[in-house]
């Protein structure tokens, strides 16, 4: 029997490096589990995310806590020019030792995440719109910014 193909999650020959390229990042939960249903549990992700966009270590252009997942739009900045492997994996690293430790929550993230580099003739209005309206289309508020954990922080580059 052939063994299936795992999907590429990431361009094979793409540089992650650098400040040159905006992402449109989704990270799913282990399992899909709704664990950001629980407004507490969204706060840790909210709080994470303030955390590292202080730090400077990304500039975050907008995000979205769905239920069993995460969106966000974003670039690594000039002063870090992290790898945005990198960067999501220590994400996930130490949001996942916080939900184990005061949840008892374990795996927290599935193994991966997808990202889409955005491309020139892509508009980033439109992705960010696309990104903060997904509580809209799912039909949990009629307007995103009734939803709590959607929203837009960094202006967006021009």
């Amino acid at each position: 029997m052939v063994k299936p193909r795992r999907k590429r999650m990431h361009l094979p020959h793409f540089d992650y490096s650098g400040c040159n390229h905006v992402y449109f990042i989704t990270i799913c939960t282990a399992a899909k589990a709704p664990i950001f249903q629980d407004p507490g549990s969204a706060g840790i992700i909210v709080d994470e995310l303030e955390f590292r966009r202080g730090k400077k270590e990304i500039l975050l252009f907008c995000f979205c806590i769905m239920p069993d997942h995460v969106h966000m739009l974003l670039s690594s900045s000039q002063e870090h020019g992290k790898n945005l492997i990198n960067w999501v994996s220590a994400f996930k690293r130490y949001s996942s030792r916080v939900f184990k430790k005061s949840r008892n929550i374990a795996p927290l993230w599935q193994k991966n995440f997808y990202d889409h580099v955005i491309r020139g003739d892509e508009s980033l209005i439109r992705v960010a719109e696309y990104i903060v309206n997904n509580p809209v289309r799912k039909g949990m508020v009629e307007e995103w910014k009734d939803y709590p954990f959607s929203r837009m922080v960094d202006p967006l580059p021009v």
